[in-house]
């Protein structure tokens, strides 16, 4: 995978004609451009028929325009969590489907107010050597978002590129999108984010120090804390979970390994250049998580919701280390109980019912 970044001091240089011959460019390719967040079944329609057209035009290479920044984070600064995916694990996600190329640009004032046309010309044709753009229908370009369909159409035949604009992909009578899978996900339907996305919600996290109470109790937890501020949780509450952890944590002990993936999670730095792709072994297994403010052990309940799962026949230490959530289904809601005896009994339950729900009881 190629990273090509496109900075705001970049992008001024292109739009004002300084760059001359410096800089990356693509002898010939097939290119789409979005947000892309969350990167679900339309998303991947979108990359798969982009990646058709370079072979069956005989490109170079074929490349996926983005941000390293969704556009929400830039115009609206007290924006609530929101995103799908965060930048690393869009990353991931395209370095896991195969994208060869992606455009990572700086959404900013310059780029905002752009006329779709000039955009095009001396951005993806210009610049990176687009000769096929792939949309999807509901696409709006530029200033005052008159770069649609039509309009993209009509200058692509003067300007010499092809041009497609896909059908919406549907889920039942519901057309996939972003905004309806964050709608799913912040009510907790677990099964109809992963119906839409084709895969599970998952959160990528760093396991930070907790207060014990699971040991104590029997249930010991991994504290996870999420690599970004801005990503989407779903509706506080208990969950059946699948949990991917580092294989070089496993013990040799361990009974509850499910399976064993090869998965990246991107490295990059503070300006979204990528340093590596951290490719390596990873091994999935099953837990139960309780998401919420933990009000059994904190009286009226902690100021911020904490993600504690238990992962299910796992012996090793993930202090410090990044693991993998996949969201699977919601159990119940987040519960006050008397004593911790009585946790004990419920989380039995829970536990029972993950199980069923994973697949993992006969």
């Amino acid at each position: 995978m190629r990273l090509i970044r496109l900075t705001e001091q970049y992008i001024t240089e292109i739009i004002e004609g300084r760059l001359g011959l410096r800089g990356p460019q693509l002898e010939s390719c097939s290119l789409t451009l979005g947000s892309f967040d969350g990167l679900h079944r339309g998303h991947r329609k979108l990359l798969a028929t982009t990646a058709e057209a370079r072979r069956r035009l005989n490109l170079a290479e074929s490349a996926i325009f983005t941000f390293r920044q969704h556009p929400r984070q830039v115009l609206d600064s007290g924006t609530e969590p929101f995103l799908l995916t965060t930048w690393r694990e869009k990353l991931s996600l395209l370095e896991d489907l195969g994208c060869r190329v992606i455009v990572a640009a700086d959404f900013c004032p310059a780029l905002a107010k752009l006329d779709y046309r000039i955009f095009v010309e001396k951005f993806l044709v210009g610049y990176l050597g687009m000769r096929h753009l792939v949309v999807g229908h509901d696409a709006h370009l530029g200033a005052a978002r008159q770069g649609t369909a039509t309009t993209l159409a009509a200058l692509g035949s003067e300007l010499g590129f092809g041009f497609e604009a896909l059908k919406p992909v549907c889920q039942g009578n519901l057309v996939v999108s972003s905004s309806l899978i964050r709608q799913a996900v912040a009510a907790g339907d677990m099964e109809k984010a992963t119906a839409l996305l084709g895969r599970p919600f998952s959160l990528w996290g760093e396991v930070c120090p907790g207060d014990r109470r699971g040991r104590e109790i029997g249930y010991p937890t991994a504290n996870v804390q999420p690599l970004d501020q801005l990503k989407l949780l779903p509706e506080p509450g208990v969950y059946a979970v699948r949990v991917q952890v580092p294989g070089d944590v496993v013990d040799s002990q361990c009974t509850g390994i499910l399976a064993e993936v090869d998965e990246s999670l991107p490295e990059v730095d503070s300006q979204g250049e990528l340093v590596g792709t951290g490719a390596g072994r990873w091994c999935v297994f099953g837990g139960m998580l309780n998401f919420g403010h933990v009000p059994t052990f904190h009286g009226e309940g902690l100021p911020e919701p904490r993600i504690e799962a238990n992962i299910f026949g796992f012996e090793g230490d993930l202090r410090g280390r990044n693991i993998k959530v996949d969201w699977i289904s919601r159990l119940r809601g987040e519960k006050r109980f008397d004593s911790a005896e009585h946790l004990v009994g419920q989380l039995e339950i829970d536990g029972q019912e993950s199980r069923k729900v994973l697949g993992l009881l006969k």
